[in-house]
């Protein structure tokens, strides 16, 4: 015991005043105060259990019967779905360049690849309008998670509407509607598989996503 303190005693005399100032940072910045924490947490678990019920046992199956050519044809399918909010969002932002590029190569994907199942064109930045805000200088606001959406921030789930209907799948008739966001929903989740199932083995599954979402996040601004 006495040995240990010594130890202990010998590593803060070695530490000068800026590490101190690096490890008082570093403990506000984990220590923030969370306010829908408790909230937050229940939700975290209503949603793997809903989860558990219906996505992972569709990924399942889709993983296993799904060659993955056609699961590389689905996933570029539904990624050039979403460039109409990459690139409208980043001409909002005033990132014309990056829109025009954007644009560009959803033209190219869509016409030359098939619908956007081939990619000959790879350019992507990311972007949404919870990004384009962020640009903006609106800060994220409280860490908040959504009922069967997952993770967000008040900033980004006060922009979600206009994501959504930026999403050509919102115009198709009910039933196609309902089938195309369905498989998207698998797709998506069969990609992310892995990673779910490692947040969801950790001591505190809610903190883990939520890190890693706001950590996302701030690296796509």
């Amino acid at each position: 015991m006495v040995k240990k303190i010594f130890l202990i005693f010998l590593v803060f005399v070695s530490l000068n005043a800026n590490d101190f100032d690096d490890f008082e940072a570093e403990f506000e910045q984990n220590e923030r105060v969370d306010k829908f924490y408790s909230y937050n947490r229940f939700m975290t678990d209503f949603n793997y259990a809903v989860y558990n019920m219906s996505l992972r046992p569709l990924s399942n199956i889709y993983n296993a019967i799904t060659p993955p050519i056609v699961k590389k044809g689905v996933n570029n399918f539904f990624h050039n779905l979403g460039a109409p909010l990459r690139f409208i969002s980043l001409y909002f932002s005033g990132e014309f360049k990056a829109g025009t590029a954007e644009l560009g190569t959803f033209l190219g994907n869509t016409i030359l690849g098939f619908g956007g199942i081939l990619r000959p064109y790879k350019y992507e930045k990311e972007s949404d309008f919870g990004l384009m805000l962020a640009r903006w200088g609106v800060p994220a606001g409280e860490h908040i998670v959504l009922p069967f959406l997952g993770p967000s921030n008040v900033r980004d789930a006060f922009v979600l509407p206009f994501d959504y209907a930026l999403k050509p799948s919102l115009y198709l008739t009910n039933n196609a509607s309902i089938s195309v966001s369905t498989l998207g929903l698998v797709d998506k989740t069969s990609n992310n598989y892995l990673l779910i199932n490692e947040a969801y083995k950790s001591v505190n599954p809610y903190i883990t996503i939520r890190d890693f979402y706001e950590k996302n996040r701030k690296e796509l601004e």
